[in-house]
């Protein structure tokens, strides 16, 4: 199934899917360009946004803000894409709505439609070229495993053979820190994948509904094909205010399952997943046509973020992490020289890092 996230989001922030504003190519536009695509982009929401009485709501508003000739004096067509797009996100408070400007043709991203042989071309070839959003993993001071994850835009099958490679080195840490802080999201297929290594198999981590299909999508653990890495060791998830989408679902899965403690910054606030729908050729409008229901909570984390256990600045969370694996370890620990060993570690953890 294909959700929606661009391939963009593992390179890009969140909230910043295009180019940046300094750097994204730009053009003048005339009043009747404005009309089309602000026509366009009601028009798109009116059929598939998440909400119908919101799109309704978004309407009536941008209507008024036509009326009142808001949008006047805006002839380039990135300045009028960002005022439309906060015009929208005013009374929707909904992140991943944004309409946008494309030098090139703006794709459109149809409910269900399964990528181009020439899509699916450039996703392998940046899967590989970024191992598949698997940036570091490593194993930390006091056999404390760490894994960073850039991106969950990749389907379960794809990054399985990494992800094996990644869990296979980790199997003999005590604790585990999995590292989100600059994950923009991605498919609930590899939030899945990473998830079912750390709870049992057939376990129920989050729903989707799609307004346009009027049909609801479940998400579940699987069987490994590496080590599980079992349901008791201990797993910290570092998150950040860039935190967004997937790698939000993530950290808000194993927050209500109870098998991971979240640390850092709240997160972006972004559980509506959907596609870009072209406008014209140029300009596009990003639809959220579906929603998160978490089984634990029945809600999700839209607008609200994923608020950590354990609140810290986001360049604290991973001493802060740290330091609280091992402190737990040191607690549960009965040998005298492992102990030594751990408090010497804490010790040195603990340390403010050296100023320059």
């Amino acid at each position: 199934m294909r959700i929606g996230f661009l391939l963009l989001a593992i390179t890009l922030a969140p909230h910043a899917r295009a180019q940046a504003p300094d750097e994204a190519p730009d053009t003048t536009i005339d009043p009747a360009t404005r009309a089309r695509v602000i026509d366009g982009v009601l028009r798109h929401l009116q059929a598939g946004y998440i909400f119908p009485d919101k799109a309704a709501e978004m309407a009536r508003a941008v209507r008024e803000h036509a009326r009142s000739r808001r949008y006047d004096h805006l002839q380039r067509a990135q300045a009028f894409a960002r005022t439309l797009t906060q015009d929208l996100q005013s009374v929707s408070r909904d992140r991943h709505l944004e309409v946008v400007y494309m030098k090139d043709k703006v794709p459109d991203e149809l409910p269900d439609a399964q990528p181009s042989p020439e899509e699916r071309q450039a996703r392998a070839k940046l899967g590989q070229r970024v191992n598949y959003g698997f940036e570091k993993v490593e194993r930390l001071d006091g056999n404390v495993g760490y894994l960073e994850i850039r991106s969950f835009n990749f389907t379960a099958d794809v990054v399985d053979s990494t992800l094996a490679a990644a869990m296979t080195f980790l199997a003999n840490t005590d604790a585990l820190i999995i590292d989100v802080r600059r994950n923009g999201g991605g498919e609930p297929e590899m939030v899945a994948a990473v998830c079912s290594y750390l709870l049992p198999p057939n376990r129920l981590i989050n729903k989707f509904y799609w307004r346009p299909q009027d049909r609801w999508d479940e998400f579940r653990t699987r069987p490994v094909t590496a080590r599980h890495y079992g349901t008791t060791r201990p797993v910290y998830v570092l998150t950040s205010d860039n935190t967004f989408s997937g790698a939000e679902e993530f950290a808000y899965d194993l927050q209500t399952q109870k098998r991971g403690e979240v640390v850092g910054d709240t997160t972006g606030g972004g559980a509506h997943p959907g596609g870009m729908r072209r406008v014209t050729e140029n300009f596009g409008v990003w639809v959220p046509s579906g929603r998160a229901v978490n089984p634990v909570t029945g809600t999700n984390w839209e607008g609200s973020g994923v608020r950590p256990d354990l609140p810290v600045p986001a360049s604290e969370a991973l001493r802060t992490a740290h330091l609280r694996a091992l402190q737990r370890l040191l607690a549960a620990e009965q040998n005298a020289e492992r102990r030594t060993l751990l408090q010497r570690v804490i010790g040195q953890v603990s340390r403010p890092a050296p100023t320059s």
